[in-house]
């Protein structure tokens, strides 16, 4: 369950811009859950963990609490003083309804062309006045 599922109802309609700070704050949740747990199940306290890191109290509070920017660098940091192994795994599914498009095969080709013609933030590269104007 996210917060939109909480908070608003089914049919609400976001902007990109939305949903790309749900997607965020989701990510960011997560994460620092998975760090807290992993404190926890070790039995090693904040204060333990700023020692590790050579960091300030504070600054694995503001970590920790999503207030501060955790950079993939001090995610890797934080499980290194852990003595754990970070990963990331990418789950390719889409986020919004309207970029769920059809991968199958057709004819031996992706839909490609179609996807691009649908789409509000990809652009056919291979189109030098589209360069233009993005350059301009």
């Amino acid at each position: 369950m996210n917060a939109k599922s909480m908070f608003y109802p089914e049919n609400k309609n976001f902007s990109n811009a939305e949903e790309r700070a749900f997607v965020r704050e989701e990510l960011v949740y997560n994460v620092t859950e998975d760090i807290l747990l992993t404190l926890e199940d070790l039995e090693v306290s904040k204060k333990e963990l700023a020692h590790r890191l050579g960091k300030s109290r504070s600054y694995v509070t503001q970590v920790l609490s999503g207030a501060r920017n955790m950079t993939l660098g001090s995610l890797s940091d934080i499980c290194f003083a852990l003595g754990v192994k970070p990963k990331v795994n990418i789950v390719v599914e889409p986020i919004l309804d309207d970029l769920a498009f059809d991968w199958t095969m057709e004819n031996d080709e992706l839909k490609v062309e179609e996807l691009i013609q649908n789409s509000q933030n990809i652009f056919d590269c291979r189109d030098r006045k589209e360069w233009k104007t993005l350059v301009a």
